[in-house]
């Protein structure tokens, strides 16, 4: 009888193996990872995959399941390299923060293995001054129009430190073992009619009679900042750098910027980068300073610099904070600007520094004569 026990629970145990092979041969993954996969694994890896694709049907390309089978084998190896093309890691997080999918190239940035992440809640590997930051990206924000699509999609961008493993020489700028990752991408919204079915998960009503607004889910496209010393990279003619205060008052700035925006560089020694953006973008430059403060790291929206003899330049800054050496105060602010575009509307005069003759001028010939 107790053979008999003993070759019953035998079987079970080889049945129940057999299905959980069998379960993890169905998940998008290599073979080489889901051999080694535990059945806690398995288990979480495919509930993750089931909530990603109910949020997006259509799947993430071959790889995670497409339904679309007429691709070409190179079409299919040209997709499955886009991502590692990119400087980045594609990532869909769950209403709770739990994530569902992201790219194996996370580990090439954070060290952490696509099997490790994936499932698992964000607030684990994020900051914990970011925690509240992150369930703000999550929340959904209040409508302000009104819409008839069943769902829709809202705009995120924002910035989080995300834990990093990588031995020092690999993991590029981190503090405290953490690195900043630059995150766009959207949350996925739903619109209910509450006479239907109830609110639940995180809401905000437009009218609480008539609608419900649910998230579906966050899928964003995550990339690291400059991953080399920002005082090291390559300048090309499109390019110039500053050194600032953390008050944004210029110190330095390389000649560069006199071809790109018409300035020599000691007309803006010791004047603040405020006064030469373009009144509608502070706002923006004003954020970014901020998170920059924050965090070490940021990457600007596009802003206007003001040229010179009027108009301005299309620009994007990646700042960092340097820290001296000596202290674990930070120092001085390193930006490293693209110009993105050539001078735009020449004839408009936005600054009284764009006026030839400025007082400025007068006060710098003032100070040379004195």
């Amino acid at each position: 009888m107790k053979e008999k026990s003993k070759n019953a629970a035998r079987s079970r145990r080889e049945k129940e193996n057999a299905e959980f092979f069998e379960l993890a041969k169905l998940l998008p993954l290599p073979h080489a990872i889901t051999d080694q996969l535990d059945k806690a694994s398995v288990i979480r890896l495919t509930t993750s995959y089931l909530k990603m694709r109910s949020i997006i049907p259509e799947g993430l390309g071959c790889a995670w399941g497409s339904r679309s089978s007429t691709q070409t084998t190179i079409e299919r190896e040209i997709n499955s390299q886009l991502a590692q093309i990119l400087d980045g890691f594609l990532f869909v997080l769950g209403p709770d923060g739990k994530i569902m999918y992201i790219s194996e190239t996370a580990s090439t940035y954070l060290g952490l293995s696509q099997v490790e992440l994936t499932g698992n809640s964000i607030y684990e590997y994020i900051h914990p001054i970011d925690h509240e930051e992150m369930a703000n990206v999550l929340t959904v924000p209040l409508p302000t129009y009104c819409t008839n699509n069943s769902e829709y999609e809202v705009d995120r961008s924002f910035f989080i430190r995300m834990k990093c493993v990588l031995a020092k020489r690999n993991a590029g700028l981190t503090a405290s073992g953490f690195k900043v990752i630059h995150c766009s991408g959207y949350l996925k919204i739903k619109q209910f009619n509450l006479d239907t079915i109830s609110c639940y998960g995180s809401t905000n009503n437009l009218n609480s009679t008539e609608n419900c607004y649910q998230n579906i889910g966050l899928l964003a496209y995550g990339y690291s900042l400059p991953n080399s010393s920002i005082t090291e990279i390559r300048l090309y003619s499109n390019m110039f750098m500053f050194r600032a205060g953390q008050d944004l008052k210029l110190l330095f700035l390389d000649s560069r910027v006199a071809q790109i925006t018409g300035y020599e560089p000691q007309d803006l020694v010791d004047r603040s980068l405020y006064h030469y953006v373009h009144t509608q973008d502070l706002m923006a430059l004003r954020w970014a300073h901020q998170v920059l403060l924050t965090k070490g790291q940021v990457t600007t929206r596009y802003y206007r610099f003001l040229a010179k003899n009027g108009g301005w330049i299309w620009m994007q800054s990646y700042a960092t904070l340097v820290h001296n050496n000596r202290s674990s105060r930070p120092e001085v602010i390193v930006s490293v600007n693209y110009a993105l575009s050539d001078v735009e509307a020449k004839h408009l005069k936005l600054s009284i520094d764009q006026i030839e003759n400025s007082p400025s001028d007068y006060i710098r010939l003032a100070q040379t004569l004195a």
